[in-house]
């Protein structure tokens, strides 16, 4: 439904999406939408009851509204009878999750060292982990960047990283490299069915390896990453941190900052589409899902938190890019972006 902005002069009244969630996040999870008219049209009350007549099932509404000194007042928006208003009292911000310390110390590798530790513990019974370590020991984890830029290219499954990473590839006459690296891609499965701590330290390990890989590319050619360490930080914080959105550590929290000794692309792009577009494009692919990607197909509080955790990491922080439309008009919006933000 289209709201009025005919009556507004400056300012026009705006949709703002809106969602919200209780203490059992598989169930509770309720969208809607806040409607914002700095003019309190009377158009804009009428549409809103037009709607309730039309969905009295399924739509509930209210009105906020500032007093006298400063203090929301919620109002019911009803049918045939009226409530009257009650006070929005505003609340603290909630206190940090607990898991939020065992995400620094073991959920997510923010140095090569501690990730490394892990997969020496574990190499007496994993053979593929001294394989990992052997691969580490031959790269020069401090090698920095060459004089051409690195694009990372972050996103849920099923958004269109690979189809959208070839064709950057193509245009920009550069590198592709894809994370986990492929010189220990073959091992994925092994680790994946193994304990988070050794998972994660394997992912983390791919991190240091590639990013040997792009120091090196990047001496040549613009380079293109299917996905670095925003990856590996978004999932992990999102599995780890029980509850719904606002348990998530606020933003700016350590949990969000970027590995000291980890090689820092130019540019993040991350690619959102909608949930119902991400899902036919899963079901279309037919290949074998990881633990996690179940995950986030049948559990919306969870790619709502991996999502969000994406978008709060920081140095680099991600660009945003909608890759709902055909893959001709993401393409061309993020080769903007790219030229933008990095001279190409």
């Amino acid at each position: 439904m289209d709201f009025p902005t005919g009556c507004n002069q400056r300012n026009e009244t705006r949709q703002l999406g809106s969602a919200s969630a209780s203490r059992e996040p598989h169930t509770s999870l309720q969208r809607g939408f806040f409607i914002w008219d700095p003019h309190n049209c009377s158009s804009t009350q009428h549409k809103l009851k037009h709607l309730l007549r039309e969905h009295r099932q399924h739509s509930n509404c209210c009105t906020y509204t500032e007093g006298p000194q400063g203090e929301i007042w919620q109002t019911p928006l009803e049918l045939g009878s009226q409530t009257g208003p009650s006070r929005v009292v505003r609340v603290g911000e909630p206190d940090p999750s607990p898991f939020a310390l065992n995400i620094l110390l073991s959920a997510v590798y923010y140095s090569l060292s501690s990730a490394r530790t892990v997969l020496q513990e574990c190499s007496a019974c994993i053979p593929e982990a001294t394989r990992i370590l052997e691969l580490l020991d031959q790269c020069d984890t401090g090698t920095k960047k060459g004089r051409y830029p690195v694009i990372v290219i972050e996103g849920l499954d099923a958004t269109g990283k690979s189809t959208l990473t070839e064709s950057l590839r193509d245009c920009l006459k550069a590198t592709l490299l894809r994370s986990p690296p492929d010189c220990i891609s073959k091992w994925r499965k092994t680790f994946d069915d193994e304990p988070s701590l050794i998972k994660r330290a394997y992912y983390a390990a791919g991190n240091y390896i590639g990013a040997c890989e792009i120091a090196k590319a990047s001496m040549d050619s613009p380079v293109i990453v299917d996905r670095y360490w925003h990856s590996t930080a978004a999932y992990a914080i999102a599995t780890e941190i029980g509850g719904n959105l606002p348990s998530l550590p606020h933003c700016g929290h350590d949990i969000y900052q970027w590995p000291q000794d980890l090689l820092r692309p130019d540019l993040v792009i991350l690619l959102t589409v909608s949930d119902e577009e991400r899902m036919l494009r899963m079901r279309g692919r037919g290949l074998e899902e990881t633990k996690e990607e179940k995950e986030l197909e049948s559990n919306t509080m969870f790619r709502l938190k991996v999502e969000e955790a994406y978008k709060r990491i920081e140095n680099p922080q991600c660009v945003i890019i909608d890759a709902s439309p055909p893959k001709e008009s993401v393409l061309k919006e993020t080769l903007n972006v790219i030229r933008k933000r990095c001279a190409v």
